[in-house]
């Protein structure tokens, strides 16, 4: 019974006690002080008038002095009474009939269970909702919990750590555990869900790589630390522009390759139109689209001019993206150097594995820290030329606040015109932002660390996690049997770069291509275009 209940419960009760006792004194005087004769039912009457204010009928007025004196006593015992009843009482059931609560149990089973919440599972969440796939929240907060139930997400109020609010959220029931609490809650939170259960598969997610192996140890069979993995990417990317021995061209499998280019000022392609490129026409590279100007374009025109802020996404065999990418780089330096702004969890990866590399690193942060070159704002100009950015091979911006990444990297565009500019970010709404303000490449850590959890919980075939553009392979579904004009793909915002076919791979897939049921299709689009196409399919991917 909830506290309210039981507060009502008991008042009611004592209400009702103070009647009863009340009437049989009132009764009392009536008879023996007042010489009246009358029945315990009317004196109980005039008691409940009394306590009502609604008057006393034919009992006043009254002719003792007791009898005056025990009247008016009621009459204040009325104001007690009501000061009492009101606020203790009627006032939290008021409150629980119009004001709205946030759901405590469930009756969902093999579903993903979701304990806390934050931008990086909120788009864990989305995968979930576009999918079909049952799932439930669990958040403390009752505002938290609230806001996501008006907005149609499944969810319950409760301690993601505490047994009791789990065993509420049917855990032993469900197909996985997501733990997205804060890391000094996490072990905490698994190890509440390995006291219910130790067969669901449970995901923990932390930012802090030190406390992978102590969550291992409480029960949880993957750790995911995007932070981490993030930072590692944009270093594998800045290592890419800056090294001529490595590429960033990646394998999907089955002889088909994923590029990002970014053009730059001095490549021997800047200042051509795409048709000049040949890349359109080319029957060995697919341009699955480009960045340009802060927004991606899936279907650029042939007369579109390739310069300095252009990225271009492209897909084909390995040996020929990595020729183009020779056309794209810029003219190596016998000495680079990378500026990085941030020391945090991903700019301190990323700064250790470019050094690691050999690659000189120059580190800004507001805090005097081990690894820190130059204290200051990175969104200071007098600081960005303290740190040499004008001399500099690329600028990474890695700060905390997407805000502040907005700034810093207009201020290293004004100060460096030709500037690599990578930037990671904390909330996806910020990347067309962050391309207008001048960044070249923009990775977001909600997006990172969604497509991570689909990977593992989801078991998709994510074949590309860490890019711009997530590549995924499906099933033809119900796809089969109908042309490529027939179907979807071609209307929404995603590209199909590749399908396989009896262990070849067609690349040139022309709108009469006509799918069958044992095809592969290997499709890139960013996370909401991939979302809305896979509804069109019958399987979920392999």
């Amino acid at each position: 019974m909830e506290r309210w209940q039981r507060r009502a419960a008991k008042t009611i009760g004592g209400v009702l006690a103070l009647i009863v006792l009340t009437s049989l004194l009132y009764h009392y005087v009536m008879v023996a002080v007042e010489g009246r004769s009358q029945s315990y039912f009317h004196s109980t009457q005039v008691v409940i008038e009394t306590f009502t204010g609604t008057g006393y009928g034919s009992d006043s007025p009254w002719g003792s002095p007791l009898g005056n004196l025990f009247v008016m006593a009621m009459d204040l015992g009325t104001f007690l009474v009501l000061f009492i009843v009101v606020p203790y009482v009627f006032q939290p059931i008021l409150e629980e009939s119009f004001s709205p609560t946030a759901p405590r149990t469930t009756e969902l089973a093999d579903h993903v269970l979701v304990c806390g919440y934050s931008s990086r599972s909120e788009r864990l969440v989305d995968e979930f909702e576009s999918r079909g796939v049952d799932h439930l929240v669990v958040v403390e907060d009752e505002s938290e919990a609230l806001a996501l139930d008006e907005a149609g997400t499944s969810v319950i109020r409760g301690d993601p750590t505490a047994v009791e609010d789990l065993e509420r959220a049917n855990v032993d029931d469900a197909a996985a555990v997501v733990i997205d609490t804060a890391d000094e809650a996490a072990a905490s939170a698994v190890l509440a869900v390995r006291e219910r259960t130790a067969d669901v598969r449970v995901v923990a997610l932390c930012s802090d790589r030190s406390l992978e192996r102590p969550l291992r140890y409480a029960g949880a069979d993957t750790v995911v630390t995007p932070r981490h993995l993030l930072g590692r990417r944009i270093a594998e990317r800045v290592r890419a522009e800056i090294d001529p021995r490595v590429s960033d061209v990646t394998s999907l499998g089955d002889g088909v390759s994923l590029a990002e280019l970014s053009v730059f000022e001095e490549s021997t392609v800047c200042g051509k139109t795409l048709a000049e490129l040949g890349v359109l026409e080319a029957t060995d590279v697919i341009l699955v689209g480009l960045w340009k100007g802060g927004a991606f374009v899936s279907e650029p025109s042939p007369d579109l001019e390739i310069d300095e802020h252009t990225v271009l996404l492209v897909a084909g065999d390995e040996s020929t993206l990595k020729e183009l990418e020779s056309h794209t780089a810029p003219a190596r330096t016998s000495h680079p150097r990378v500026v990085v702004a941030g020391h945090g969890e991903v700019g301190s990866t990323i700064s250790e594995r470019l050094r690691a590399a050999g690659v000189a690193c120059t580190v800004i942060d507001r805090e005097e820290l081990p690894g820190v070159d130059v204290v200051g704002d990175a969104t200071d100009e007098d600081v960005l030329e303290r740190a040499d950015l004008q001399t500099a091979t690329a600028f990474v911006v890695a700060v905390g606040s997407d805000d502040e990444a907005i700034l810093s990297a207009l201020v290293a565009r004004e100060l460096a015109d030709d500037l690599d500019v990578v930037v990671r970010a904390n909330d996806a709404d910020s990347e067309r932002k962050l391309r207008r303000a001048g960044a070249d490449y923009v990775l977001t850590l909600p997006d990172i660390s969604g497509r991570l959890l689909a990977l593992d919980v989801l078991r998709e075939e994510i074949l590309s996690y860490d890019r711009q553009l997530t590549v995924v392979r499906f099933e033809s579904g119900r796809f089969a049997g109908r042309t490529l004009g027939e179907t979807t793909i071609p209307e929404s915002d995603c590209i199909l770069v590749a399908v396989e076919r009896d262990g070849e791979i067609v690349t040139d897939v022309p709108l009469e291509f006509r799918f069958e049921a044992d095809d592969s299709l290997l499709v890139a689009g960013d996370d909401e275009a991939i979302d809305a196409l896979e509804s069109g399919f019958d399987s979920a991917p392999a």
